[in-house]
């Protein structure tokens, strides 16, 4: 656009929007820079959007739904994974887990993941795998199954995140505690 002697130009690519002012020369030279830098270099990755940025788009989100006094997070949906356990060892796995006795569902985690670890060469886990081991054990999965990996990784450090993947692994802490530490010692009556 030309007003005047003053040029005009925006150009909207994957790195965001650039927009130009000035004589026709200086807005033609700019125009060429952005376009080399394109042609010349690959696409930024897409920003990850930030834990406010979230927790603010969430809101906005319950807020146009009419759901705003709710607290009930939506979490991605886990997937079952038919051939993860193969069927002659399944029987060892319900042994397994009716051995150790866990008492929260951290603990359920921290021995399904031992288990498949150890038994099937399994190094890190997600969701899948959980709620693929609590379906063919027949036990009730919590309702929010990654916040249970978060809570054994921040408050028991039983789990570490594998980095930026969604899966976690069983630390060493997490290993001993399901060797050493399972099935708790009886409380003593006082």
């Amino acid at each position: 656009m030309n007003e005047g002697n003053n040029y005009k130009a925006k150009i909207t690519t994957a790195r965001g929007t650039f927009e130009f002012e000035g004589s026709q020369e200086f807005v033609e030279k700019q125009v060429e820079k952005v376009v080399d830098i394109e042609k010349n270099m690959p696409a930024p990755a897409p920003e990850r959007e930030t834990p406010a940025e979230r927790q603010a788009s969430n809101a906005k989100s319950k807020a146009s739904n009419g759901n705003s006094g709710s607290k009930k997070t939506v979490s991605t949906q886990p997937k079952m994974l038919p051939s993860l356990v193969p069927k002659d060892q399944i029987a060892g796995l319900r042994e397994f887990h009716d051995e150790k006795k866990p008492d929260s569902h951290m603990e359920v985690f921290a021995v399904l993941s031992y288990w498949l670890k150890e038994k099937l060469s399994v190094a890190d886990v997600s969701i899948d795998e959980m709620w693929t081991l609590y379906k063919v054990l027949g036990i009730r999965p919590p309702q929010n199954l990654i916040q249970v990996l978060r809570d054994a990784k921040s408050k028991k450090a039983y789990f570490d995140a594998a980095q930026g993947s969604g899966r976690y692994y069983l630390t060493s802490i997490g290993e001993t505690f399901v060797e050493h530490d399972l099935p708790h010692a009886p409380k003593k009556k006082s």
